[in-house]
């Protein structure tokens, strides 16, 4: 058993686990990233939309509206810089029924109380950006768009591997102990000790798990599963095309391909465990709900994919990030992050930034 010395150990090798490791590493020396999996973002971070959110849904005054608004502009120059691919092709919410109309102001005043730029169109301004959409009026936000998701985890490994940040792969956390100031990490495989000042806990789906290692067992986290079908007759929308959301999800949505591929998803249902097996027992869901702002056929959609969410106990109300310094529990500079759902990837580079400014100097 080997002891090793690190000012600061990230645990999750995911797109938050990286934004924290680069952005740090302009700030601290001996760093390092440990990651269960062979490799970077293995699971929330390559099994989602890809989507870069605006920030419109989200309560005023949360983590998650504030991160995302912030985010949304980190992501773009971020992007521009590394040469990263991406295209702002605008979001559109939909509205088929009268009863919708009030729904979409409302949407509205959000994104704007948000800082977020958006405007209602009518039937035949919706169609001038995408003939293709049926809708009665629509919330057009130009500020969403899709970008390369792998891409940008592959530059931040790359900035922070310049900055002499470690990644240590295929290593699984045993136990965590804590004493004088001091976090002692034990790996399952070698049982290497991992001593460190500053953890932060961006284990994604396992976090809360990672967290209870430290008797912090008060995250009450539920996984739920979310499909995406691929779409055979539909290319090169000119928008991501939304409807209405609801307070547990932004429902079933198209989603664009950087090369001009449809796909939609995702559904959402609570499941216990981490599987991403997908079948065809949602085909009936997915084509009726599709067909409310886009015409396809029945044969024209396929299970593609799935991805898993954690949440905060879903209680039919709005669940926030949790960030936390858990300093008031005992544990100073153990940084929680749990519950990192959508719009973890937008919010990425912005997250890094808040878990900066909240370790205890």
């Amino acid at each position: 058993m080997e002891e090793n010395k690190f000012n600061i150990c990230i645990i999750g090798a995911g797109i938050i686990g990286l934004s924290i490791a680069y952005k740090l590493s302009q700030f601290y020396k001996n760093i390092i990233v440990i990651e269960k999996e062979s490799s970077f973002g293995q699971h929330i971070s390559s099994r989602n939309s890809e989507v870069i959110h605006s920030g419109f849904y989200y309560p005023s005054n949360s983590l998650k509206a504030k991160l995302c608004v912030k985010g949304n502009r980190l992501l773009y120059k971020f992007a521009e810089k590394y040469k990263i691919n991406y295209k702002r092709c605008g979001k559109m919410i939909v509205a088929n029924s009268a009863s919708d109309f009030p729904l979409l102001d409302n949407i509205k005043k959000n994104a704007i109380k948000n800082g977020v730029n958006a405007r209602v169109l009518s039937s035949k301004s919706s169609k001038k950006i995408e003939s293709r959409v049926k809708a009665l009026k629509s919330l057009w936000i130009p500020s969403t768009g899709i970008i390369d998701t792998h891409g940008i985890m592959s530059k931040l490994q790359s900035l922070a591997l310049s900055n002499d940040v470690t990644f240590l792969y295929k290593h699984k956390i045993e136990k965590i102990n804590f004493d004088k100031n001091n976090y002692f990490i034990k790996l399952d495989e070698t049982k290497d000790i991992i001593k460190t000042n500053i953890v932060i806990n961006a284990a994604g789906l396992w976090a809360h798990k990672i967290s209870s290692m430290i008797n912090l067992n008060k995250y009450d986290v539920e996984y739920y599963k979310g499909d995406y079908y691929k779409c055979t007759s539909l290319r090169k929308l000119n928008c991501l095309v939304y409807p209405i959301p609801s307070i547990a999800s932004l429902g079933i949505h198209s989603v664009l391909n950087l090369d001009g591929g449809v796909s939609f998803g995702p559904n959402m249902y609570k499941v216990n465990s981490v599987n991403y097996s997908i079948d065809n027992k949602y085909h009936e869901e997915y084509f009726n709900k599709i067909n409310k702002f886009l015409d396809i056929n029945k044969d024209d959609i396929y299970p593609d994919f799935s991805g898993i969410r954690p949440k905060i106990k879903f209680e039919n109300k709005f669940n926030d990030f949790i960030i936390k310094n858990e300093i008031e529990n005992g544990y100073d500079n153990f940084i929680n992050l749990i519950g990192i759902d959508s719009p973890g990837v937008t919010s990425s580079l912005a997250i890094a930034a808040y878990v900066h400014d909240i370790i205890s100097k």
